[in-house]
Formats: C-alpha cells, sequence, structure tokens
C-alpha cells in the first residue's frame, strides 16, 4: 500500500488532483495580494494624511475586496470538490456499488495534519521514505459490496460459459442430425416412388375386380344388386384398411414418424430450456 493507504493509482490520482488543488490556491492567494497592491496604488500616497474617516473608508474597501476573492475561492472549491465526487460515483455506479462518506472525517485534525505532511512531502523534493503513511480508510461495507458484485459476475461468466458449450455440442448434434434427416429423406423419396406405384397398381386392381363383379352381377334384381353393392363396399373399405395398415408398416413411413417425434421432442425441450435461461436471468437482474 502506498503512504495515503491506497494502491499506487489511486494514490497518483490523489498527488494529481493536490497539485491543481495548489495551483487554484496560488491564483487566489495572488488575487488576495492583488487587493492590498491596487489600494496602495490607488489610494495611498506617500506624503498623503489620512484622517480616521478616510483610513476606515480604506480599510471597509480592502475588507470588501478581500472578502469577494475568499469567498469565490470558497465557493470554487467546494464545487471543485462535488464535481470529483461525481466523477467517482458514476465509476461506481457503473458496478451497481454504493459508495458512502463519513463527513464526520474530513474534520480530523490528526488525518488533516497527516495529509498536510503528505503533500509537503511530496512537492517538497523529498523521498518517497519522508512522506507520512496513512491506515487505511475503514471502507469495509464497500469492499465487502465490491468482493460480492466480483463473485456474482464470476458465477455468472461460469453460467454463460457452460451454456455457450452446452449451445456448441447442440449445434453439432442437430447437424448431424439434419445430414441423417436428409439422408432419410431421400431414402423415403425413393422408398415413397416405390409405394406410390404400388399404391396405384393397387388401385387399379381394385377398379378391375369392380368392373369384373359389375359385369358378373349386371342381371340381379334389385333387392340382390343392393345386397351385392354393400358386399362390394364393405371390400372395398376392408382393402383400404388394408392399404393404410400397409403403408403405415413400410420402412420410409416408420422412419419419417420417428423424425417427426424426435424433433418435436426436440423443440419441447430447447423450450424449457429457453424458458429457463428467461427465469434465471430474470432472477440475476
Amino acid at each position: 500500500m502506498s503512504a495515503l493507504g491506497l494502491n499506487d493509482h489511486h494514490q497518483t490520482n490523489i498527488v494529481q488532483y493536490l497539485r491543481f488543488a495548489r495551483y487554484q490556491r496560488g491564483q487566489r492567494l495572488k488575487s488576495v495580494l492583488g487587493c492590498f497592491d491596487d489600494i496602495r496604488d490607488s489610494r495611498l500616497k506617500d506624503e498623503a494624511n489620512f484622517t480616521i474617516d478616510e483610513v476606515e473608508d480604506l480599510l471597509a474597501d480592502l475588507e470588501e475586496n478581500v472578502r469577494t476573492e475568499v469567498e469565490a475561492e470558497l465557493i470554487n472549491g467546494a464545487h471543485t470538490n462535488i464535481l470529483l465526487l461525481r466523477q467517482l460515483f458514476q465509476q461506481a455506479e457503473k458496478w451497481h456499488l454504493r459508495l458512502s462518506a463519513d463527513v464526520s472525517e474530513l474534520e480530523n485534525k490528526a488525518l488533516l495534519d497527516r495529509i498536510r505532511e503528505f503533500e509537503e512531502a511530496e512537492f517538497s523534493g523529498a523521498g518517497a521514505d519522508a512522506r507520512p503513511h496513512l491506515a487505511p480508510v475503514n471502507d469495509t461495507g464497500s469492499t465487502e459490496l465490491l468482493r460480492q458484485e466480483i463473485g456474482r459476475l464470476h458465477v455468472q461468466i461460469g453460467q454463460l460459459e457452460e451454456r455457450l458449450q452446452d449451445a456448441q455440442i447442440e449445434a453439432e448434434r442437430l447437424k448431424t442430425d439434419k445430414l441423417d434427416l436428409a439422408r432419410q429423406l431421400a431414402q423415403g423419396v425413393k422408398g415413397g416412388d416405390r409405394l406410390v406405384r404400388d399404391l396405384e397398381k393397387e388401385l387399379e386392381r381394385m377398379r378391375d375386380d369392380r368392373r369384373e363383379m359389375r359385369a358378373q352381377h349386371s342381371g340381379l334384381g334389385p333387392d340382390e344388386a343392393e345386397d351385392e353393392l354393400s358386399r362390394v363396399r364393405a371390400l372395398l373399405s376392408l382393402a383400404e384398411q388394408e392399404l393404410e395398415l400397409k403403408v403405415s408398416q413400410t420402412a420410409p413411413f416408420r422412419n419419417l414418424k420417428q423424425m417427426l417425434q424426435k424433433k418435436n421432442d426436440q423443440i419441447k425441450d430447447l423450450r424449457r430450456r429457453l424458458a429457463q435461461f428467461e427465469d434465471d436471468d430474470e432472477d440475476d437482474d
């Protein structure tokens, strides 16, 4: 730790601010001394004699000028400190931290004396050994908040890395499934063509059977024709059921059905994981 109980980076910023404050203080002192010079050059003469009233007027003017300069310096110093605090608070808010300050410590004479000694040692050309060392400020609360935030961010980063790895594995698996599906679809198209040809032959055979039965029973009476028509319809219905059963038992049909079921399961799983991911993000917020 540095002489102020801060790291080197923060102490460097302190030194820069002290340099700025010393420059501003020097400018204000010049302004105050200028007030005396103005009175001396404009109102005082080497051989002049002043009455009591004239001296009081001189002192009143000098008092007003000095008061104005000192007040301007105090106001400017307060506003400068506010701007500095604003920078620190903005940086802290980016990390979701809440800083606090103990105003009573600003009147701690022992610490103020140590700061004065540090400034004198810093700007007098003395070595680092001559600088006083301040104990670190008791900022247990803010430090603990910072540690908690860093720990939370580490956990969140680890979770995101795991999810990214899972997503990459899932993408590779889906890519492989896509290639398999393309091959199975190609095979299914070929098998489907054969199936269509078989179905067309089966339908043509059924039409031939129906025409043959009509030709055989064209001489039947109305009641017999109605019974025969019912029987033919029952045979057609049975043939259609057998045909549907044959289609459902073909390898391309079973493969396509299995692939559709598998994809539906994958979609349900991805939706579930996405919902869980969104819930986790809401909990983190």
